[in-house]
């Protein structure tokens, strides 16, 4: 029987995905430690052989089966059956993954959006200050450059070396910037400029004490390095699972206190914005959605657990290291990125005497690398971003093409 007459012969609300998932998790499970184990892993994605994709920063590549729970959801909903997402389900192997409570959850568009949600939700007024960094993405940002510009609240981006010495070299920028407006620390977890981890904990050790509140960017942790959000103890922390967790577009996730999960006023309100018995989940409440981007999401979660998060976390640092060590005997080549594993995990960027934008082209050219360039606050670097997926032939491939390039 064809896939097709398969699909029309099985009751509608019957979803396949978690019988492919399960095959494919037995398959792992026989392959072991053996040699053709992330080749297995490779096979359940859609990327074609002839391509080498870089750039999971940005955008992560959805595996088959999260692309097929998409579909069959959306299948479903056009069936007439109800969406059929479980949200106790979603939140609590969201919070298993993340070490999280699973009531602090609420799941945006992505990690834009969730940080919209704290910036119009708290309390500030004009005269207040909001302390950040030069390494900001615009997702974490222009929400405070926006309150900055309505509210009259003060917006300061402090100097962050690329290259610090160790953690306590950021602390000390912070510590030494606060004053008694400080009402707000906004930082990423991992910057997307440099993959720099920062310290986080560190951070709200310093303000909480203070009466200052911590709002973390964490678009690129989960999925690609342990996050532990009670060990973190940030106020707030938003993340778009579609960038290393591989979930689809669209995905995103915020993640209150418990002190915050009744105060944070909705951008968004509907119905049950003001039942504080709600807590967080009154900001789910946003109206009609595609729940199938959640159905996604559940399927994310399942295919990082099939792999599981420690040989994942560990491939994806073996291949940045592999990736490190050929691109530093290239000539010409000047890294950016930390080489420590504490300051660093899966992002890599570089910089070349070739400007990047040129550079990403002849990459493009030569070998359908698909790359980013940080053209944002004129640093000018190219980042590459390996994940699960790559091949270490492909990194091969990709040193090689950028030898070349800076050798025409």
């Amino acid at each position: 029987m064809q896939r097709r007459e398969f699909l029309r012969a099985v009751p509608a609300a019957t979803l396949l995905w978690p019988a492919q998932l399960d095959a494919l998790t037995a398959r792992l499970r026989r392959a072991g430690a053996a040699g053709d184990y992330w080749e297995l892993v490779r096979s359940a994605f859609l990327i074609p052989d002839d391509r080498i994709y870089l750039n999971v920063g940005t955008l992560g590549v959805q595996p088959r089966v999260v692309v097929d729970a998409v579909i069959e959801h959306t299948r479903r909903v056009a069936m007439s059956y109800p969406p059929g997402v479980d949200w106790d389900t979603l939140k609590t192997q969201v919070a298993t993954l993340l070490n999280g409570d699973p009531a602090g959850f609420v799941f945006p568009r992505n990690t834009t959006e969730g940080m919209n949600f704290v910036a119009q939700g708290l309390e500030l007024k004009q005269g207040d200050e909001v302390l950040t960094t030069n390494h900001e993405h615009i997702g974490g940002l222009c929400c405070w450059q926006l309150v900055a510009a309505r509210r009259g609240v003060t917006l300061r981006q402090l100097s962050i070396p690329p290259v610090p010495a160790d953690a306590g070299e950021i602390v000390d920028v912070f510590r030494r910037s606060l004053s008694a407006r400080t009402r707000v620390i906004s930082v990423s977890h991992v910057n997307f400029t440099n993959g720099l981890i920062m310290p986080v904990r560190a951070l709200v050790d310093m303000a909480r004490p203070r009466g200052i509140m911590v709002a973390v960017d964490g678009a690129h942790p989960p999925g690609m390095m342990p996050v532990d959000l009670r060990a973190l103890d940030a106020d707030f922390y938003a993340s778009s699972p579609h960038k290393w967790l591989l979930a689809p577009q669209g995905c995103g996730l915020l993640y209150l206190a418990e002190q915050w999960r009744s105060r944070l006023w909705p951008t968004l309100a509907s119905g049950g914005w003001d039942d504080l018995k709600l807590g967080a989940h009154r900001l789910n409440h946003m109206g009609t959605s595609d729940e199938s981007r959640l159905a996604g999401l559940l399927a994310a979660l399942r295919f990082h657990a099939a792999i599981g998060s420690g040989p994942a976390f560990a491939r994806i640092r073996e291949l940045r290291a592999m990736l490190r060590a050929r691109l530093a005997e290239v000539p010409g080549v000047e890294l950016i990125t930390p080489a420590a594993d504490e300051l660093s995990a899966g992002l890599l960027s570089f910089r070349t005497p070739k400007p990047a934008l040129q550079l990403q082209e002849a990459l493009a050219r030569a070998a359908n690398i698909r790359t980013r360039v940080i053209g944002e606050y004129d640093y000018g670097w190219m980042r590459l971003s390996p994940h699960v997926y790559t091949r270490p032939a492909e990194l091969a491939t990709t040193v090689a093409a950028i030898a070349a390039a800076l050798r025409g």
